[in-house]
């Protein structure tokens, strides 16, 4: 049984739990910007963009009143569209209307998490890029001279974006990393010298505290979903769902917790939930909605990512949304019932925790002490004496519903484990 064990930073990610993935997209300007075999970047051109509301305090605030605990900003999506004043090329805010061309978005998203207490974090997708004609659907000489020029300017992008703007929490790559050794950019060698702390979303495979993806954009982890894997590389651009990639392997060579992403907005909507259009209200999704899948994500060892869709205007426009899914988060699991602390199990294995008088308990929530690693690998539910529910995972939280059924008593138990496993906590709410 090999146990592999995560670093600090990893466990901060996984405490926080809760996060938002914000999409300021130019693709929202002009839907068919983006297409299947070819990205036309150049019919947006920046001049043209003057957005009346573009306000990244705005953004950062809605998360905030949502819960979220960090925030992650698009800052280069496929067109190339750069949300900071690059000096790499001419396709970026620099160029925009908004602010005479003295904006910058990603700074003052930076400024913002700072001041509401989220942890700020950046995605930028190497691998596509419609400003250089590169699409990761194609394939190209990647060692030769056209290719290597575009890597070289993916690396000097990166370097603005991790120098400039202090430390970061989280780096999305999404589509993943081409290695150096396949022609890919140095990425690691950049990360070591501006970013060396933080969690890298399906980051170089170097790096020492990586998050892979949970396998869909559905909101929904595995019945059982490891913290580790044996996939030492993890580059899925999230368009074709992959269960395997979200199970992992309880015997994993590699400490990678899974992050479950999902949009605000219904798959039906513009860019599949992520990108923004007019009239598509009606595909947001609902809190009670939202609070199953921070039960089947959170609660099944993940941390939830839900995106942002910003207006051509630069607002957020579901700011009810998520402060309705936020209060449902605190009313529902703000307040313990019950709470057993560090516990030790009786005799017979069990932790037992009672349900105050006149009251219902509708979840069980376990949390594993996880700083050796998980070492639980399975275990048993009971309600007042009955065996109700079974499972092997339960990692840095596992969420069990109970229902509506009253019960006076719930125990719990683990059946199967590494040497020295511990409880680091166990909840009725």
């Amino acid at each position: 049984m090999h146990i592999a064990k995560p670093t600090d930073k990893q466990l901060v990610w996984q405490d926080l739990e809760l996060g938002v993935l914000i999409h300021y997209l130019l693709d929202n300007y002009k839907p068919d910007c983006h297409m299947k075999e070819k990205i036309i970047a150049e019919e947006i051109p920046p001049s043209s963009l003057n957005p009346s509301k573009l306000d990244p305090e705005q953004w950062v605030r809605a998360a905030y009143e949502m819960g979220a605990k960090y925030a992650v900003l698009v800052a280069k999506h496929g067109t190339g569209f750069a949300l900071w004043p690059t000096d790499v090329n001419d396709y970026s805010c620099k160029y925009m209307k908004w602010k005479d061309g003295q904006g910058d978005i990603v700074g003052e998203f930076v400024a913002a998490c700072r001041k509401y207490g989220l942890k700020p974090g950046l995605y930028y997708h190497p691998t596509c890029n419609g400003y250089y004609g590169i699409n990761n659907e194609l394939t190209y000489d990647y060692k030769g001279e056209m290719y290597q020029s575009y890597v070289r300017c993916v690396e000097r992008q990166v370097e603005e974006l991790w120098s400039r703007y202090g430390d970061l929490f989280e780096i999305w790559f999404d589509g993943g990393c081409l290695s150096v050794e396949d022609g890919g950019p140095d990425l690691y060698s950049i990360l070591r010298q501006y970013q060396p702390d933080a969690v890298t979303f399906q980051g170089p495979k170097e790096h020492p505290h990586n998050l892979r993806w949970v396998g869909n954009e559905d909101g929904l982890a595995p019945e059982n979903c490891w913290a580790t894997t044996n996939a030492g590389e993890a580059r899925y651009d999230g368009t074709v769902p992959h269960e395997e990639t979200g199970v992992g392997d309880p015997d994993g060579k590699y400490y990678w917790p899974a992050e479950t992403d999902m949009p605000n907005r219904d798959h039906a909507a513009f860019g599949g939930g992520w990108g923004w259009q007019p009239d598509e209200e009606s595909h947001t999704y609902s809190p009670d909605y939202l609070l199953d899948c921070y039960v089947r994500s959170v609660g099944r060892n993940s941390n939830l990512l839900v995106g942002m869709a910003i207006t051509t205007d630069g607002d957020f426009q579901d700011e009810e949304q998520f402060r309705a899914f936020g209060k449902l988060i605190r009313d529902t699991f703000g307040t313990p019932l019950t709470l057993l602390d560090a516990p030790v199990p009786d005799e017979s294995g069990l932790f037992t925790l009672t349900v105050p008088e006149g009251k219902i308990a509708r979840y069980l929530v376990i949390r594993e002490d996880i700083r050796e690693g998980q070492r639980i690998r399975g275990f048993e539910v009971f309600a007042d004496g009955e065996k109700i529910y079974a499972s092997q995972c339960v990692g840095h939280k596992r969420i069990v519903p109970l229902g509506e059924n009253g019960y006076g008593t719930v125990s719990f138990r683990v059946t199967e484990g590494a040497e020295n496993w511990a409880v680091r906590d166990i909840a009725l709410l």
